[in-house]
């Protein structure tokens, strides 16, 4: 901090000039109005924090019969998909696993109609929602149903460019109470109250979820699966899977032939995950030096288009810009960080403090929009040259922090899912051991 500014009579503040001796101060007046000021902060703190946990949105299930949990759809062209819905409470447990069974035995029902197996795209909504329809709890729910029917009709289009029938779709949508409240001041107070609950609902009971229908999925060997997290969606996405990932990542290392992934894509978008946990990732993926590749029915492989997870942020994402590192930098009150060491990329004070996506030092793509065309491309000189991409996007993608609605977000969802061949199931996506230049990764 610069002290000449605090000094400085112009900014309003403490003054050069002595007082004449003998004089009275008021300096002893004005701290004890400062103080009494910071104490009325702080009790409408305590007393908004006491009072925001309990809201008026109830901690309770939305969807409790069969016909709300799980809908069948199909396209105009008559494929068939479905959306199925499974709820977590505030401590992260499963409100009732009969939804989970649900789905799962809709997996297994589309798997053993169809010769290529499904697309299972799996969504974690975020902070300001719930797993309802209305426009009272954000309708996500209703916005992933056109999510899950727009993928279904990419994939009618990709098998009319090939000899392949279509592969029917099942959209998996996990909620919890990210939304408590339904007036707008309140439900942007909710944001620590919302974020803390949100670390519970990344849990093992979330992870078992997750797994236990991408392996319904997968036994059919042409079926792919894709996860998307919004928000603190994306910020449980990410802390669910990490430690899940890192076995797959070390066998790819390991093993003598490439490992087969169980997702073929996951996207954190708008996330709020602080960066020092998405460098732990990242680090792990630079130690271990694998890549993805993919390989054609005959055996042949090349390397794939797309990366294994991708942390996508708006440039315009005042959560993740602002709110993020000011909720962080209060709780970093009570954490120790170690010092900054020599050739970091940045301390972990900055990076427990803010999200990867607003730190440019993680990045490994930029991402440009030219007549509705979208190109992601690789950041020269990138420290980040693993399969976990973390780029920003420019507003005409996402003009904010909920922003993933336009035909432009889903252009470039759709983008993602095609550098892997999702849409295509003779194609498998591995993970391979590569042989890197350069040493020691960095720190």
């Amino acid at each position: 901090m610069d002290l000449s500014l605090i000094r400085s009579g112009s900014r309003g503040g403490w003054s050069d000039v002595h007082e004449p001796v003998g004089a009275v101060s008021d300096q002893p007046s004005r701290w004890r109005a400062g103080l009494h000021r910071v104490l009325w902060v702080l009790a409408a703190v305590v007393a908004v924090g006491v009072a925001l946990p309990f809201g008026c949105v109830g901690n309770r299930m939305f969807n409790t019969e069969a016909a709300d949990y799980l809908r069948r759809f199909s396209t105009s062209d008559g494929l068939p998909y479905s959306v199925a819905v499974v709820e977590f409470d505030d401590q992260g447990q499963p409100w009732d696993l009969s939804q989970l069974d649900a789905a799962i035995a809709e997996i297994r029902r589309l798997n053993l109609t169809s010769d290529n197996g499904i697309i299972l795209y799996q969504f974690i909504h975020g902070w300001k929602s719930n797993a309802a329809r209305e426009k009272s709890s954000g309708e996500r729910l209703a916005w992933f149903e056109s999510r899950v029917a727009a993928v279904a009709e990419q994939s009618e289009a990709a098998s009319l460019h090939g000899a392949d029938v279509p592969r029917p779709v099942v959209g998996l949508f996990i909620g919890w109470r990210g939304r408590t409240y339904s007036l707008p001041i309140l439900i942007d107070a909710s944001f620590w109250n919302r974020r803390v609950a949100a670390h519970r609902v990344a849990s093992e009971g979330l992870a078992e979820v997750l797994f236990r229908t991408v392996n319904a999925a997968k036994e059919h060997a042409d079926s792919k699966c894709a996860l998307l997290g919004h928000s603190m969606g994306g910020m449980i996405l990410e802390k669910t899977l990490a430690s899940a990932l890192v076995p797959e990542i070390l066998l790819a290392e390991y093993a003598e032939a490439a490992v087969p992934v169980r997702y073929d894509l996951i996207v954190a978008a708008n996330a709020s995950t602080e960066a020092l946990h998405t460098k732990r990732l990242i680090d792990v993926f630079k130690r271990t030096a694998v890549e993805m590749v993919l390989e054609d029915a005959d055996g042949r492989r090349r390397p794939a288009a797309g990366p294994m997870l991708a942390s996508i942020t708006s440039v315009d994402d005042g959560v993740t810009r602002h709110m993020v590192p000011l909720a962080m930098t209060l709780n970093s009150l009570f954490v120790r960080y170690r010092p900054a060491s020599e050739g970091s990329l940045a301390s972990q004070r900055r990076l427990g403090t803010h999200t990867a996506g607003h730190l440019p030092v993680l990045h490994s793509h930029r991402v440009e929009v030219t007549g509705g065309e979208i190109a992601i491309r690789e950041l020269p000189g990138r420290w980040n040259d693993t399969p976990f991409w973390v780029f920003q996007v420019p507003a005409e993608i996402s003009r904010n922090h909920g922003d993933i609605d336009g035909p432009l977000w889903g252009r470039l969802m759709l983008q993602l899912m095609d550098g892997n061949r999702v849409f295509d199931p003779d194609v498998r996506l591995l993970l391979a051991a590569t042989a890197r230049d350069g040493g020691a990764p960095g720190s």
